[in-house]
């Protein structure tokens, strides 16, 4: 704060006149010389010998000098230290011994003129001393033309001799009222100034309390900016260990899924390739064939197990795309509303921003279908699933310096039961699941889509208060041309009608939808019986049939057989977890093979090698 000059609070008050307090006037001072007024002048009218008045007159006289006493021992001593009080007095007296000089015969001209010369001294002389001083010369004229008066008459008389002390006793009364008055006026200008003092002293403290308000109020707004970076720094430090930890765990769980998933598939290759032989060897009607087609089958489930685990890591970097993500959106807006039930209100909101982002087109679509089918079991009686997309930016914080990176927001949000902590703690981990058909891999599968595109996923849910999720992808580079969606070397030629049947919803959109852009005519279904049933009623000629080759009731291999009666010309795709050398056991091309995991690309390309054989 910067220093100011305040008037100091010990202040040197100019030094008064000490006849000031000498002289002020008391009570026992009024007392005494009121009371030698009033003797001087009862003398005068008691020793007078030629009276121009009564008796009544004279005795009324003495009674009201004889009050006036009295009156000064009970009036109040604020009344009779106050200016006018003083005035007030000398002004009874003056007519108190004019009407004595009066009545007593003695009004002389030059009593009266000495009288009013004292007067005029005493108002034009303010020090007690001084007037005094003059008093006393002014006496002694009177005494000098006194004594030439008895000189011419050769008489004294009591009145000649009465002015002199009057005179002095007047003077006295006059000296100390106007010194007093004097001492009053001198007292309040030294007040209004020390009032001037402390008002200058008032507003100089003011302006320094608003100085120091204002520095106090600019030090808890930076004292508040310094809390806030420091709880968002440590914000971000928790958010930043949080998902080191996420990550380190999900790295581990993906060391033992993998390692888990290569030694399940070299078991389950064994397993394949071993009932191939047994049951090259054995007749249908042979009692060990079927428990050696059903140790087949259940091969088949652990290998498609072991793809799932396997599938974890298909999306790396080496398939990313610069795709818009509006366009994404738009083309897989049938299919996300082909997942939900009639009672779920599909909403789609998508900025017309630039949001192009560099990430796998396949994990893209992955990642909006399991949260679209978390969502629909979140709200079983019905609700409404929001899916917004939006650009965003967001600060990095870089040796130090924080810089704005453009960013897109997938946000996915619903009305359903919400989740509490406890299952969010553990919604991305392999195999977790509150629903029991549920195997759990689709989260973990979106929670490493997301980290392998560098972006970052968030859920924000509470019990009975729906779920959020937030995917933010980075924007691609600049200049980056976007990747077509179509690759018309795989795309349909002419009406060309592909029968897809798999049980797994997610697999089967993912392959849905690429099978739609890629402009063929699809049949959808979830079972041998249901696929059955749609090429019976489907009017046009199947070209394809894509199916697992382990299916519960019918096989892949005997819905083929089946479809083959109806549509001679049609080429059966099966899709299998096993190597080609178990299924080469089993006496199946390899040509008529999908090995899972498998991605969409190699579906097309597959699917167009049938047709074009």
């Amino acid at each position: 704060m910067s220093s100011r000059a305040f008037p100091s609070e010990n202040r040197a008050e100019p030094p008064l006149d000490d006849s000031r307090y000498d002289s002020a006037i008391s009570r026992p001072r009024y007392v005494v010389l009121q009371s030698l007024v009033g003797v001087m002048l009862a003398y005068q009218l008691l020793s007078g010998g030629e009276l121009l008045s009564s008796q009544l007159t004279s005795d009324v006289m003495l009674g009201g000098l004889a009050a006036l006493v009295l009156c000064l021992l009970l009036v109040p001593i604020p009344i009779l230290q106050s200016s006018w009080f003083s005035g007030a007095l000398i002004g009874i007296d003056t007519l108190f011994v004019t009407a004595t000089i009066y009545l007593s015969g003695n009004a002389r001209s030059d009593l009266y003129l000495s009288y009013f010369l004292l007067m005029l001294i005493a108002a034009s002389v303010r020090r007690l001393s001084h007037v005094i001083a003059f008093s006393l010369l002014l006496c002694a004229g009177y005494g000098f033309t006194l004594y030439q008066g008895v000189v011419q008459t050769g008489s004294l008389t009591v009145g000649h001799l009465l002015g002199v002390p009057v005179l002095l006793v007047m003077a006295i009364f006059y000296g100390l009222a106007l010194q007093t008055i004097g001492a009053e006026r001198q007292q309040k200008s030294l007040l209004m100034e020390s009032v001037e003092t402390l008002k200058e002293t008032e507003q100089a403290l003011q302006a320094s309390r608003d100085q120091l308000e204002a520095r106090i109020k600019a030090l808890k707004g930076d004292l508040s900016r310094a809390n806030e970076h420091v709880r968002q720094e440590q914000q971000e430090r928790q958010g930043l260990e949080k998902q080191l930890l996420e990550a380190q765990k999900m790295e581990a769980i993906g060391r033992v899924a993998g390692g888990i998933a290569n030694e399940l598939n070299h078991l389950v290759s064994v397993i394949g390739r071993q009932t191939g032989v047994v049951l090259s060897s054995l007749k249908a009607g042979d009692p060990l064939y079927r428990p050696v087609d059903d140790i087949f089958r259940s091969g088949g489930q652990a290998a498609a197990l072991t793809a799932q685990l396997s599938g974890l890591g298909l999306h790396d970097g080496h398939f990313r795309q610069v795709l818009s993500v509006k366009a994404v959106l738009e083309e897989i807006r049938g299919v996300i509303r082909g997942l939900l039930p009639a009672p779920i209100e599909l909403d789609l909101v998508i900025d017309n921003a630039p949001m192009d982002v560099e990430v796998d087109r396949e994990g893209l679509e992955q990642i909006l279908l399991h949260l679209a089918v978390n969502a629909r079991e979140a709200m079983p009686l019905g609700g409404r699933l929001r899916i917004e997309a939006k650009p965003l930016q967001e600060t990095v914080s870089a040796s130090g310096k924080g810089r704005h990176q453009s960013m897109v927001l997938i946000q996915v949000s619903d009305t359903g039961s919400g989740m509490s902590l406890e299952t969010q703690s553990h919604m991305f981990e392999p195999f977790f699941s509150t629903k029991e058909m549920n195997v759990g891999l689709g989260l973990t599968a979106v929670y490493g889509i997301v980290k392998q595109s560098a972006g970052q996923v968030d859920v924000v849910s509470q019990p009975g208060q729906g779920t959020v999720v937030r995917v933010v992808l980075p924007c691609a580079p600049q200049g980056r041309p976007l990747t077509p969606s179509l690759q018309p070397q795989v795309s349909a030629k002419g009406q060309e009608t592909v029968l897809l049947v798999d049980a797994n919803e997610i697999d089967r959109k993912l392959a849905l939808s690429t099978l739609l852009r890629h402009r063929y005519q699809v049949l959808e279904a979830s079972s041998s019986v249901e696929a059955l049933l749609l090429t019976q009623q489907h009017p046009g000629a199947v070209h394809v049939t894509v199916s697992d080759l382990m299916m519960p009731e019918i096989g892949g291999r005997d819905l083929a057989t089946r479809l083959l009666a109806q549509h001679p010309m049609m080429k059966p795709l099966f899709v299998s977890g096993y190597d080609d050398e178990a299924m080469v056991s089993h006496r199946l091309n390899p040509k008529y093979l999908l090995r899972r995991p498998y991605r969409q690309t190699g579906l097309v390309e597959k699917v167009r090698e049938l047709l074009d054989a």
